[in-house]
């Protein structure tokens, strides 16, 4: 039978060690084990090759894991003094480049505690193989003035590892990938996308050149700018011959109609046709004369001098 037994990571600082600084933000997400071959500061050693194994184990136990402060729930005396309470609730698990994360509920107590600098570090408790020294089992946390093992400090991952997960999980979607997908899936699937778009560059069928381009978009624009024009300029023509607008108003009303055609269109519909007199055609009445005998009338007469005709002819 595998010997396993359970490990706690705090330590006394000793002197030089310093504990990094922590800032006002209190995270959700913690750093709990380092990847692969760790020693703690103390100078034990230990081990967690395969932090998806301990994910699974998290995930099969089904319940969340306590995070207390000083390890009082791993203690056997410690109950007999009282309750034994809780700081918060480990309710997730996820593996990062960087080691083991997890995702912490916390009171409203422990974050004031945080937030204040009161507690600044997390130190998990495990099981280990004693002969291996390899990590099989997250059990919990404590929050402690003095840990152990060399992990990110609880202030200073606000603003990493929360964006690491959104930036992973959008990629993983993008891809159409599984959302346990390793890393190794993940890059190949980005490799496959770049390989897929890079290819087609060197298929000329799949591709216009780009004067061809040019030469299209020149011609449609001379297409639109003339039937624009030859829009604008039947326009202008109804409206002058309808008397809306007189000639010397014609070059105006063009550029007009060109630039903005509701606004043309608008000043039509308000406007008059003041001038619709100007664009009737001239009609010339006939100018009859009653004769007076043969040479007609001394108007008649005075007419015909006029228009250079002998008098009396005013009739023909």
């Amino acid at each position: 039978m595998t010997d396993l037994q359970i490990a706690v990571c705090d330590r006394a600082i000793t002197p030089g060690q310093a504990p990094g600084e922590v800032s006002g933000q209190v995270p959700d997400w913690v750093h709990l084990f380092p990847k692969g071959a760790m020693t703690a500061r103390d100078g034990r050693a230990f081990s967690i090759s395969n932090p998806e194994q301990v994910l699974s184990a998290f995930r099969a136990g089904g319940i969340d894991l306590p995070v207390d402060y000083e390890h009082q729930n791993d203690k056997p005396d410690a109950t007999q003094n009282g309750p034994v309470p809780a700081a918060g609730w480990i309710k997730d698990l996820r593996v990062e480049t960087t080691g083991l994360w997890g995702r912490v509920e916390w009171t409203a107590k422990a974050r004031d505690l945080i937030a204040n600098k009161e507690y600044r570090f997390l130190s998990p408790s495990f099981l280990f193989n004693s002969a291996t020294k390899e990590i099989v089992k997250l059990r919990g946390a404590g929050l402690v003035h003095s840990p152990a093992l060399h992990l990110t400090a609880l202030a200073s991952q606000e603003n990493t590892v929360p964006e690491i997960q959104t930036l992973m999980e959008r990629l993983v979607a993008l891809l159409g990938l599984s959302d346990d997908a390793s890393e190794d899936a993940i890059i190949a699937a980005v490799e496959d996308k770049i390989a897929g778009a890079t290819a087609g560059f060197s298929d000329p069928s799949r591709f216009v050149p780009l004067e061809a381009l040019q030469d299209l978009l020149k011609d449609r624009n001379a297409r639109i700018a003339t039937m624009g024009q030859e829009r604008a300029n039947a326009k202008v023509e109804a409206a002058l011959s309808k008397g809306y607008i007189t000639p010397a108003m014609k070059p105006w009303a063009t550029a007009l109609c060109r630039q903005d055609e509701d606004s043309f269109e608008r000043f039509i519909a308000s406007a008059t046709p003041a001038y619709a007199h100007l664009m009737k055609p001239a009609v010339l009445q006939a100018y009859q004369v009653s004769g007076q005998g043969d040479r007609g009338s001394d108007e008649a007469d005075a007419v015909c001098a006029q228009l250079g005709l002998k008098p009396g002819n005013l009739k023909e």
